[in-house]
C-alpha cells in the first residue's frame, strides 16, 4: 500500500510538470526550427504542397524563416483563444498574399485553444492537491523512499499505462480526439488538403515534440524530488 502511495504521488508529480513543460516548450515554439532540418520538413513540403488542392499554391517556394515564422504564429493563436489564425499568410512568387489556413483548419485550432483553456483548471486543481500533500509529507517528516521503492512504484504505473497503449497507440490517439473534439469539426487533415499539416509533417513532428515534453516533465519532476528533503 505504501508503495502504491508513492508511486501515485510520482505520477501527479509528473502530471503537475506537464503543463510547465507545455508552456516552455511553447517559449521556444516546441523546438520546430530545430526539429525542421532534424525530420527532413523541408523536403517534405517540397513533395506535398505542390499538391495542395484547396488553392494554396506555391506554398513549396516559401523559406524555412517564413514556415518558422508561421509556426510561431499558430503558437501563439493556440495559447491566446485562437485569436490570430485568418491573419496568418504567405506570399506566392507574384508576391500575392495567400491565407494559409483553411476554415476547417482554423476551426479545428480553436478547438485546441479551447482545450488548453479548459484545462487550466484541472492543471491548478492538481496543483492544488499536490501542494497539499507535499505540506503534509513536510509537516509530518515524511522522506521519499528509498529509490528502489520508487522505481518499483514507477514500475507498476507503467504497467498500467502500458496497458492503456497497448490497444495501439494509434487508436488511443484516434479515440482522444474522437473524445475530445466536437463530432461536426475536422481534426484529421489530409496533406494534400492542408499546408498546416504539410509544414508540420503531421504526425511524425507530434511525435518528437511529445518525446521532448515527457523528457523535459520528467527533468522537472527529478528536480522536484531531489529538492524535496529541503522543502
Amino acid at each position: 500500500m505504501r508503495n502504491l502511495f508513492w508511486g501515485l504521488f510520482l505520477l501527479l508529480t509528473f502530471i503537475i510538470t506537464l503543463p510547465a513543460s507545455w508552456w516552455a516548450l511553447s517559449k521556444v515554439d516546441f523546438t520546430y526550427s530545430f526539429l525542421y532540418d532534424q525530420i527532413g520538413i523541408s523536403e517534405h513540403i517540397a513533395t506535398y504542397a505542390p499538391r495542395n488542392n484547396k488553392n494554396k499554391k506555391e506554398f513549396e517556394f516559401t523559406t524555412k524563416a517564413e514556415r518558422v515564422a508561421l509556426f510561431h504564429g499558430i503558437v501563439e493563436a493556440i495559447n491566446n483563444n485562437g485569436d490570430g489564425l485568418v491573419q496568418l499568410d504567405y506570399k506566392d512568387r507574384q508576391q500575392q498574399r495567400i491565407g494559409l489556413l483553411t476554415v476547417a483548419e482554423i476551426i479545428h485550432l480553436r478547438d485546441v485553444s479551447n482545450l488548453l483553456n479548459k484545462l487550466k483548471p484541472l492543471a491548478l486543481g492538481l496543483l492544488g492537491v499536490w501542494l497539499i500533500i507535499m505540506i503534509v509529507l513536510r509537516f509530518k517528516r515524511i522522506k521519499l523512499p528509498p529509490a528502489k521503492q520508487l522505481l518499483i512504484s514507477t514500475f507498476i504505473i507503467t504497467l498500467v499505462v502500458g496497458g492503456v497503449l497497448s490497444f495501439g497507440p494509434e487508436k488511443v490517439f484516434n479515440q482522444l480526439h474522437i473524445w475530445i473534439f466536437p463530432d461536426n469539426h475536422q481534426w484529421f487533415f489530409y496533406y494534400e488538403e492542408s499546408l498546416m499539416s504539410t509544414m508540420m509533417k503531421a504526425p511524425d513532428l507530434f511525435a518528437y515534440i511529445a518525446g521532448i515534453w515527457v523528457l523535459l516533465s520528467m527533468l522537472f519532476t527529478s528536480f522536484i524530488l531531489k529538492i524535496h528533503p529541503r522543502f
